[in-house]
C-alpha cells in the first residue's frame, strides 16, 4: 500500500474511532449519532480526508457584503492564506457573468494557493478557481453539476434565491460589512434590537469564535433565544476549552456516544479536550430551527467545525439535533429522550 493510501486509510480508522463536539454531536469527525443520517456520516469522513492539511488551525470569519447591481448579499470570508489575499484587495468591484445557472465568476489578480481545498462546491460557496485564476460564486445545481481545482475562501450567507432574479451579467461590490454598534449576526440576522425585544438580554456578540447564520435574532422569542444561547455558550466554551463553563451547561450523567459505539461519560469527554486532544477552533451554528414542548427543547442545525481532533485537523459541516432540559429557569444540555 503506498503511503497516500496508507495515510488516507489510517485517518479514516481514526476517525471511526474518535471525534465529538457541541453536546448530543460532539464534533469528534464521524459524530455522536443523534437524528444524523447514515449518509452524512459518511460524508464526514470523506470531507476530513480532503481538508486535513488544507485548512489553517485558527480561522475566524469576516463579514462581507457582495452588491449585485444595488442588491445586497451577505458573506463571510475565512482567513485561510488565499482568502487573506484577496480581502487586501478589497474594496473590490467586478463584473461578473453567470454561468450554467449555478455560478457567477470574473478574472482576478492571482492568489495563492494555500487555502481550502475542496473536491467540489456547495451552493453558497465563495471560491478561487485555480485553473483560470478566476473568483467563482456558487448559488445552485450542486445536485447536479461537479467543479475542481476550486479553493474555499468563503460562503454566502444570505437567502440564495436572491440570485434567482439576477442578470447574466452583474456589477458587483465586494467590501467588507461596516460594523456600526448594532447587535450583528451574519446573514439576514444583522438587526438593530430595542431594549423591549427579548433579544436585548443576549449579547451574541460575545462568542468570538461561534458564528450564527440564518436566522433573524428578533424574530426568536425569550425561550428559543435562551436555548440558543446556551447552544453557543457550549460551542464557545468548547473552543476555549472551558470546562467549568461547560460543566455549568452539560448536566453530570451525558453520556457521548461516538460512531464506533465507543462511548464517553461527560468526565472523559471533558478530560480530552482539557488535555488538548480535542482541540476546536471555530463552529458555525447554521440555520438553526429551536422547537420547545414544556421543559424540553431542541435545536437542530448544521454545524461548521473547525478542529483537530485526535491529531486528524479539518473542516467539518454536519447536521444534528441537541437536546435541553429546563432546570431551576436554566436550559442543561442532556442526552437525547428515549426513541429520538
Amino acid at each position: 500500500m503506498n503511503s497516500k493510501w496508507k495515510n488516507l486509510f489510517l485517518l479514516m480508522i481514526t476517525m471511526l474511532i474518535f471525534l465529538t463536539a457541541c453536546d448530543d454531536q460532539s464534533f469528534t469527525g464521524p459524530l455522536i449519532n443523534h437524528g444524523l443520517e447514515e449518509e452524512k456520516q459518511e460524508e464526514m469522513v470523506m470531507d476530513n480526508s480532503i481538508y486535513e492539511e488544507s485548512v489553517n488551525e485558527e480561522q475566524p470569519f469576516i463579514q462581507a457584503t457582495l452588491t449585485f447591481d444595488g442588491v445586497p448579499v451577505n458573506a463571510t470570508f475565512n482567513l485561510s492564506e488565499t482568502a487573506q489575499a484577496f480581502i487586501e484587495q478589497l474594496p473590490l468591484t467586478l463584473t461578473m457573468n453567470r454561468y450554467a445557472d449555478r455560478e457567477y465568476y470574473a478574472a482576478i489578480t492571482p492568489l495563492p494557493e494555500a487555502g481550502e481545498a475542496i473536491p467540489n462546491f456547495e451552493n453558497g460557496d465563495i471560491t478561487y478557481y485555480t485553473a483560470g485564476q478566476s473568483l467563482a460564486v456558487f448559488f445552485a445545481n450542486e445536485e447536479i453539476s461537479s467543479q475542481d481545482h476550486l479553493l474555499r475562501i468563503g460562503r454566502i450567507t444570505s437567502d440564495l434565491s436572491l440570485f434567482e432574479a439576477f442578470d447574466d451579467s452583474v456589477t458587483v461590490r465586494i467590501e467588507l460589512a461596516e460594523r456600526n454598534g448594532e447587535n450583528e449576526m451574519t446573514d439576514d440576522t444583522t438587526i438593530s434590537i430595542k431594549d423591549e425585544h427579548p433579544a436585548a438580554e443576549y449579547d451574541f456578540t460575545r462568542f468570538d469564535n461561534i458564528e450564527i447564520t440564518g436566522l433573524n435574532l428578533a424574530d426568536l422569542n425569550n425561550e428559543e433565544l435562551a436555548v440558543l444561547y446556551q447552544q453557543a455558550r457550549i460551542c464557545q466554551a468548547m473552543t476555549t476549552a472551558d470546562i467549568e463553563e461547560l460543566s455549568e451547561l452539560i448536566l453530570e450523567s451525558k453520556v457521548f456516544t461516538h460512531m464506533s459505539g465507543r462511548q464517553q461519560t461527560r468526565a472523559e469527554y471533558f478530560a480530552d479536550i482539557e488535555d488538548g486532544s480535542l482541540r476546536y477552533f471555530t463552529i458555525g451554528i447554521e440555520n438553526p430551527v429551536i422547537e420547545i414542548s414544556d421543559d424540553l427543547a431542541s435545536i437542530t442545525y448544521t454545524s461548521i467545525l473547525n478542529a483537530d481532533a485526535y491529531g486528524a485537523k479539518g473542516t467539518y459541516r454536519m447536521k444534528g439535533t441537541h437536546w435541553y432540559m429546563k432546570q431551576a429557569d436554566s436550559w442543561i444540555a442532556v442526552n437525547a429522550p428515549a426513541g429520538e
